[in-house]
């Protein structure tokens, strides 16, 4: 480990009320785990496993009962913490883009970037138009998101998120609400980012994508982190019986 990981997770824990509400569901257990400056680290698990209720802990869109994350040296866990203020830092690709549909893709990338990071907005439309350029969408600037596809207003909102000069990238299942003709372009997106060098904390279930740009991989099972590894040892020689099962399934 680094010197000066970006985010450090020290077993956290999570319970959500049982659906029934006669009970609990324990949807993180105890779990840790680092991310360094640059990594592509990347969640998998079956449904239900607790990834993205990791994920979404980690810019405190979902409070954990006990345990702490230090995200770019911010504890969560402290109380004098601004919340709105780090979460500026982190930014956030949602399975279902969780744009304005009354804004044009290009006030999209804008709005954020005058109300939270306080930028004129003559700066924010450069830069927002500089964004929709890397992200493959500038003849759609002045679309809204009711004309374009999935895949289009998923670009709009990597362009969002990458607008808030983020220290990291997380995406909770980025490409599951697409059409499967849609999801390559995506996955190209996230390839360069990473290639870029963007810290990045993706769940996916894109196999292929894991093997080929995650720098570590992490299996959970049951809430808890079961395995992880380096991809070339995590695919082809799994140490543990779940993980197995796991791929067995998928691959």
């Amino acid at each position: 480990m680094s010197a000066n990981p970006i985010v450090v997770v020290d077993k956290i824990s999570k319970t959500f009320p049982s659906a029934d509400g006669r009970g609990s569901h324990l949807a993180l257990d105890e779990v840790s785990l680092t991310i360094e400056p640059g990594q592509v680290l990347v969640i998998i698990g079956p449904s239900g496993s607790g990834k993205s209720t990791l994920l979404r802990t980690l810019n405190a869109l979902e409070k954990f009962d006990t345990g702490n994350i230090v995200v770019n040296g911010v504890a969560l866990a402290d109380k004098r913490t601004d919340l709105n203020r780090m979460r500026a830092e982190i930014g956030m690709v949602f399975q279902h883009f969780n744009l304005f549909q009354h804004k044009t893709a290009l006030e999209n990338v804008v709005l954020p970037q005058v109300v939270v990071r306080g930028r004129p907005r003559s700066e924010a439309l450069v830069r927002a138009r500089d964004l929709l350029e890397k992200v493959g969408i500038a003849d759609r600037a002045n679309h809204y998101p009711s004309q374009l596809s999935g895949g289009q207003q998923q670009r709009v909102a990597i362009a969002r998120a990458l607008a808030m000069d983020p220290k990291i990238m997380l995406f909770d299942e980025a490409t599951s609400a697409l059409d499967p003709e849609m999801v390559g372009g995506i996955l190209d997106l996230m390839r360069k980012l990473a290639r870029d060098g963007m810290t990045m904390a993706v769940v996916t279930h894109e196999m292929g994508f894991a093997r080929e740009v995650a720098d570590r991989i992490i299996f959970m099972d049951q809430g808890r982190i079961v395995e992880e590894g380096e991809p070339g040892s995590f695919f082809a020689s799994p140490s543990h019986e779940r993980t197995r099962a796991f791929l067995d399934q998928i691959l």
